[in-house]
């Protein structure tokens, strides 16, 4: 027991990571969760995202970042989320995130369209308060749908798997939803 207790605070140091962080994330792995829907729903978004290469020049995408779990909470550079809004003339809108369908670590990852935190999050930036904090991160020059499409469709296809702890450095072979974005995103 003295080790773990002289272990947590000599890791905390190291990896530069708060006692908030730490208990929001600990918070995080024990909540329960069923990514069950996520995966069903990944084949609905696959076929999305080919439809969309069918006439790319129709649709306008762009990136957006906001607090992962509440309103409440202090946005850091471990503590953001990133998605994509989708739209075009036939529609209003809809959101794309890579996300991970279980909270441990690792994870497998899919791409889900209009999660309810990103839904909730993005409509409160349009028409209230935005209180979630987000933040347009598109390109000035505006993100190219196609190239991004093909990226995510690229990613979808070859089974990357999701981590949550760091959203700030890549990982081979795994992204979260912040290296995901970042990772697939071709300005114009």
């Amino acid at each position: 027991m003295k080790k773990a207790a002289l272990l947590l605070p000599l890791l905390m140091l190291i990896n530069g990571i708060s006692c908030t962080t730490l208990k929001l994330g600990v918070e995080l792995l024990f909540m329960e969760f069923d990514g069950t829907p996520l995966i069903e729903n990944e084949e609905n978004v696959r076929i999305t995202l080919e439809t969309i290469l069918l006439e790319p020049e129709a649709y306008i995408m762009t990136g957006y970042t906001r607090k992962v779990f509440s309103p409440e909470v202090k946005k850091t550079a471990t503590m953001y989320h990133s998605f994509y809004t989708v739209r075009s003339s036939r529609m209003p809108f809809f959101t794309l995130s890579f996300s991970g369908t279980a909270k441990w670590f690792y994870s497998q990852g899919v791409w889900a369209m209009n999660t309810n935190l990103d839904t909730t999050s993005y409509i409160d930036y349009i028409y209230g308060d935005n209180e979630w904090g987000v933040e347009d991160i598109s390109p000035p020059t505006g993100i190219n749908t196609e190239m991004t499409i093909q990226n995510i469709l690229d990613r979808m296809y070859n089974d990357i798997n999701y981590y949550y702890n760091d959203h700030k450095t890549n990982r081979k072979g795994r992204e979260n939803c912040n290296t995901a974005l970042s990772n697939t995103i071709v300005a114009n």
